[in-house]
């Protein structure tokens, strides 16, 4: 009678029951990354492929106020970060995978973060396709598309095999290289025109808000924030500290940029250059370097990595946890073929190209805006039952 009577057990007392077998893995025990390592994690992340044409996506949209733009999106974006550090807060010891499983279950959970694991693999290869095309427009315009793919792959395969602590002092290390693009940045307001920004707020309120809306696509990479924050270092309020200092420091560095773009080009020229950093830095000479625009790149290829990386790294743990592997090191070969093979096929045609950028789009804001406060609403109810049930 027992072995029919089980069964019949109630499905939320069946989800539960599995909550409780969730431990935290020896994912969560290994050392964990300082608070300064993790805000250096979450500005190499944000800070990548889209920086070069982002001045030019927001011009099209809110013209010479997109800079206003980028400031409400700034002002918003923190409150979805608390979302993300409540979420967090609640399942301290478990990472993101982990609280999927807690709070829908053994096959619920694993279902969400498969999903989640497609949409970071979907942007892995969305960075790859931006990466090499930019390339071949500036530097290797001969080069077939699958060998960058390998190049930047095999790069953030070799770094997310050495595990988070290698990422997080990698990422530390090579964000010296932040200062050197903010300098060269700031070399160029020498030829400043601050009446380009003028009239200020001509576009309306309705262009600056749906610029604001463009302007969030560069802060996507704000989500690693919850995938890795079990492995930091502080109690919850100082590392929510560190997600707010990381957030404005980009908010700043996208800022500078786009101030430096709209007054060096005029409103007009600017709709006709996709890329105003780079042609700005081209027409720069230096007594040691003849090429601004080139050694630029050098230094943007490496945030472009370390973007990717992160996002490899966070579909490898996702795909760790579904499958229960002991190491993600293979989940991460595996995604890295994927990646290889689903840019290679896309390569640089631009119909396929844009076609698939707003699907990893609109995705994201699913992925990143949208599931987020609903999976919190899950953690309240269930924390609300929980109380109601230990009070009876």
């Amino acid at each position: 009678m027992k072995n029919q009577a089980s069964p019949m057990k109630p499905a939320s007392q069946s989800i539960n029951q599995t909550a409780e077998t969730i431990k935290p893995t020896n994912n969560t025990k290994e050392q964990k990354v300082s608070r300064r390592q993790f805000f250096y994690i979450l500005v190499q992340t944000q800070i990548g492929v889209g920086i070069l044409s982002l001045p030019n996506e927001l011009h099209a949209v809110s013209r010479q106020d997109g800079w206003i733009s980028l400031l409400v999106a700034g002002v918003v974006l923190p409150i979805v970060l608390l979302i993300l550090w409540l979420i967090a807060k609640r399942y301290e010891d478990l990472t993101f995978f982990q609280i999927n499983e807690k709070l829908f279950g053994k096959w619920g959970g694993r279902a969400f973060s498969l999903l989640y694991s497609c949409y970071f693999v979907s942007v892995g290869v969305l960075i790859v396709l931006l990466f090499g095309r930019m390339i071949s427009l500036w530097v290797l315009p001969n080069t077939p598309f699958w060998v960058m793919a390998v190049c930047i792959v095999t790069v953030g395969v070799y770094l997310t095999n050495g595990g988070l602590l290698v990422l997080a002092r990698f990422y530390t290390m090579v964000s010296l290289l932040l200062l050197l693009l903010i300098t060269l940045s700031f070399y160029s307001l020498q030829e400043a025109h601050w009446m380009y920004l003028l009239p200020i707020g001509e576009s309306g309120i309705t262009k600056i808000i749906l610029g604001a809306k463009e302007a969030l696509l560069s802060f996507f990479g704000f989500f690693v924030s919850i995938v890795i924050f079990s492995r930091v270092e502080g109690s919850v309020k100082e590392r929510f500290k560190t997600m707010l200092q990381a957030h404005f420091f980009v908010t700043f560095f996208y800022l500078l940029t786009l101030i430096i773009s709209y007054t060096f080009f005029s409103t007009k020229e600017i709709t006709f250059v996709p890329e105003p950093i780079l042609y700005m830095l081209k027409s720069f000479e230096l007594p040691f370097i003849a090429r601004i625009d080139l050694f630029f790149i050098s230094m943007w290829f490496v945030s472009v990595a370390t973007s990717f990386t992160t996002y490899l790294y966070m579909a490898g743990q996702g795909l760790k946890e579904v499958f229960r592997l002991k190491t993600a090191k293979r989940a991460n070969v595996f995604i890295s073929l994927i990646i290889v093979a689903s840019a290679s096929l896309i390569g640089y045609d631009m119909t396929k190209m844009e076609t698939f950028t707003k699907y990893v789009i609109q995705s994201g804001f699913i992925f990143t805006f949208y599931i987020p406060p609903f999976i919190l609403i899950v953690a309240l109810v269930r924390r609300r039952i929980q109380k109601e049930r230990d009070e009876g």
